[in-house]
């Protein structure tokens, strides 16, 4: 079956989706539509054979389009996605999924009611060493799990139309849900504003799973180094995952801690303090070297063809918007705790 998409946005990111998937197989980008004539031209200089087009109604009137690619700015993805399940096709959304849970809860709605494929841009979850880390925590390799740190940070492409959170923690929250079976309950989530008056740039949450673990997810647009790390403490192990896609890997550390410690060999007390030291260290090696995003793109078509669920479905990105939408309410109100509802 061969499939034929439309990519609506071609700036930044729709660029790096249109190669992707006009070269996978059985796929073809039929149409590229965007405001933008100098977008539309750069599409099609790259892309003679892709007809381009400044009008959505038209792309969403043409029978021989099966998907639609929203590469959008957030406030955008519900009232396009809306009208896109509305005339029957498949859709990929860039995350967010929506900016509001009812929001998302009707398009999720309408996409099983069109039996359509509702899938979002969660890319890190098709990275071979999120599955394998996930794999790890599943099967008790570190023990009960403690805390994740989460931290995205750079100094690069500074958004005007939404602040750092809804950028950046859509991934960081996508990873901490598929990581963990528990549920975020609450959430606190504290901004700062200094490069824009409107829109911060700098924010620290913190929240509360339903089986007694936490995590922090720091994000910051003002940084002098580009870290995407996620640090996994557990009762018997440690586990770092390195994100930048060109430097990813996964090191696992084993450590002791000695509770009943009250004295050590040259006789100082130790009371008050709890000795503890990392034993062993080391590279997870067999990652599978996959670029995440032509994964997530093959699950996509996969999903259509055969009429099932994407990992990146709906379902689970209404989740992840239960928990963007308690941090937007959290922030507004000053940083305090707000439950998180779905």
């Amino acid at each position: 079956m061969k499939i034929s998409v439309a990519l609506v946005g071609a700036g930044y990111w729709g660029q790096k989706l249109l190669p992707k998937f006009n070269g996978a197989p059985d796929c073809s980008v039929k149409t590229v539509c965007d405001l933008s004539a100098a977008l539309r031209a750069g599409a099609k200089q790259k892309f003679p054979a892709v007809a381009t087009t400044s009008s959505y109604d038209t792309v969403l009137k043409d029978p021989t389009i099966d998907a639609v690619l929203l590469v959008t700015p957030p406030a955008s993805h519900f009232p396009l996605a809306h009208k896109a399940l509305e005339a029957g096709k498949h859709v990929w959304i860039e995350k967010p999924l929506a900016l509001q849970v009812d929001e998302g809860r009707r398009l999720v709605g309408l996409a099983e009611a069109k039996k359509s494929v509702l899938f979002v841009d969660h890319t890190f979850l098709y990275d071979p060493a999120i599955r394998m880390a996930r794999e790890l925590i599943r099967k008790g390799e570190l023990g009960e799990i403690y805390h994740l740190f989460l931290q995205r940070l750079n100094l690069g492409r500074i958004k005007r139309d939404s602040n750092v959170w809804w950028n950046s923690a859509p991934h960081d929250v996508s990873i901490l849900l598929h990581l963990l079976p528990g549920r975020p309950i609450a959430i606190r989530l504290q901004g700062y504003r200094y490069l824009q008056r409107e829109v911060e740039d700098l924010n620290m949450a913190t929240i509360d799973m339903s089986d007694g673990s936490s995590a922090f997810i720091h994000h910051n647009w003002l940084y002098p180094e580009n870290t995407a790390k996620l640090t996994v403490i557990g009762s018997k192990k440690l586990l770092t995952y390195e994100g930048r896609f060109d430097k990813r890997a996964l090191t696992l550390y084993d450590y002791a801690t000695d509770r009943q410690a009250t004295a050590d060999p040259t006789g100082n007390d130790l009371a008050n303090t709890i000795p503890s030291k990392i034993t062993a260290e080391r590279k997870l090696e067999g990652i599978d070297r996959e670029e995440p995003l032509a994964v997530a793109v093959s699950d996509f078509l996969d999903s259509i063809r055969r009429g099932r669920a994407p990992i990146s479905d709906g379902g689970f990105s209404l989740r992840v918007l239960a928990l963007l939408e308690a941090g937007e309410k959290s922030l507004r109100a000053g940083g305090e705790k707000v439950a998180v509802e779905l």
